[in-house]
């Protein structure tokens, strides 16, 4: 779109529509969405009590009248209520929130959101000053972790790449190709497509690959078995990143850049990543939230200083040699996914105490 703003009407014009379009945004945010924070723990709590004493009525009436001790039958159901818990239970032993007994999901109810929750305004949050001295400490205290670490190298390393190809989009004007700016901006079809193959295959093939080993593994489930996965998108990354730096180097012909090195770019941009927070998600569910807030920072930070260095880089050493290092920074990262394969699970012992695994 851009492309075609700045060869129509001039390269302003672009930026002027991402202030609109930033403007619209807050607008909406502001006026069109409910306050969703809801805290459910006294509901769940009273859930739990109620259970608690039904349950506690239930052994009672199995016990004869007048007596202390149980019935034959009643350790058979302690015996079921204490499977039912565990087959809720996590790899640190505690219950899952979304499926277990007393899960935060059988007390949602249905409806719309209420007056309050569309004011501008709303009560403040008694514990707000611990609420966000968490929200801004916590990611810091995740970000030393070697498995949320990586996972956060391994998407800055791959999305940077396509800001590279990106920021040198500039040299498709120069012969021989001598692209109109309308042109280059069609050329960024090349990394759609090839995101949307690896967003369309990435989740899936990842899930596939972790279930066939569990099932080898006896049923067994390990994070780990996601790992697997990335080995053909490393693969077409390589490919891709080569390629595509040898052909805007040694001025191949545009159908070799666009097809190979920004297809195979929007490919490796979506699945690599994709599978990498997966994993670390897999490992420590309850702190998602965290973990994409360290990808997101270590990836946007990483990209800032890219915009930086790199043209005059390129001006002193060449676009191939500007090239591999995007190379190192996005290979280097995703191969280190078979260290963590044999090693993860020593990680994840290490903090199996922690409160990471608590909802």
């Amino acid at each position: 779109m851009s492309g075609n703003m700045a060869q129509k009407y001039n390269w302003r014009a672009f930026w002027w529509l991402s202030v609109g379009l930033g403007a619209f945004n807050t607008l909406n945010l502001v006026f069109c969405n409910p306050e969703t924070r809801f805290s459910r723990n006294h509901i769940v709590r009273a859930e739990t009590e109620q259970r608690m004493v039904h349950e506690g009525k239930q052994r009672d009436a199995s016990t004869p009248e007048g007596t202390g001790t149980a019935t034959p039958g009643e350790d058979k159901v302690d015996q079921s209520a204490h499977l039912e818990h565990a087959d809720h239970m996590d790899h640190a032993g505690h219950i899952d929130a979304e499926t277990g007994p007393g899960a935060i999901g059988s007390v949602q109810g249905h409806g719309r959101p209420s007056k309050q929750q569309w004011k501008l305004w709303q009560p403040i949050n008694p514990e707000w000053r611990a609420t966000l001295f968490q929200d801004l400490v916590s990611p810091w205290l995740k970000f030393f972790n070697p498995i949320i670490l990586w996972a956060g190298a391994t998407t800055f390393g791959s999305a940077n790449v396509l800001l590279y190809f990106n920021l040198n989009e500039q040299l498709l004007s120069k012969p021989p190709w001598n692209f109109s700016p309308s042109s280059m901006g069609y050329a960024n079809f090349a990394f759609i497509v090839g995101g949307l193959m690896g967003l369309s295959t990435a989740g899936p093939l990842s899930d596939w690959v972790a279930k066939k080993m569990t099932q080898r593994n006896g049923g067994i489930r390990e994070a780990e078995f996601r790992l697997p996965a990335l080995i053909p998108y490393i693969i077409i990354a390589i490919i891709g990143i080569v390629v595509g730096g040898l052909a805007l180097d040694r001025r191949w012909k545009w159908e070799i850049i666009l097809c190979v090195g920004y297809g195979a770019t929007g490919i490796l941009t979506s699945s690599i990543p994709t599978i990498a927070v997966a994993y670390a998600v897999d490992c420590y569910t309850p702190i998602a939230g965290d973990i994409m807030v360290v990808a997101t920072v270590i990836k946007n930070t990483t990209g800032f200083g890219l915009s930086y260095w790199v043209f005059d880089f390129i001006a002193r050493k060449g676009v191939f040699t500007a090239t591999m290092i995007q190379f190192a920074t996005c290979i280097g990262p995703a191969v280190c996914a078979l260290p963590l394969y044999f090693f993860g699970k020593k990680i994840r012992r290490m903090t199996r105490n922690s409160n990471w695994h608590k909802v």
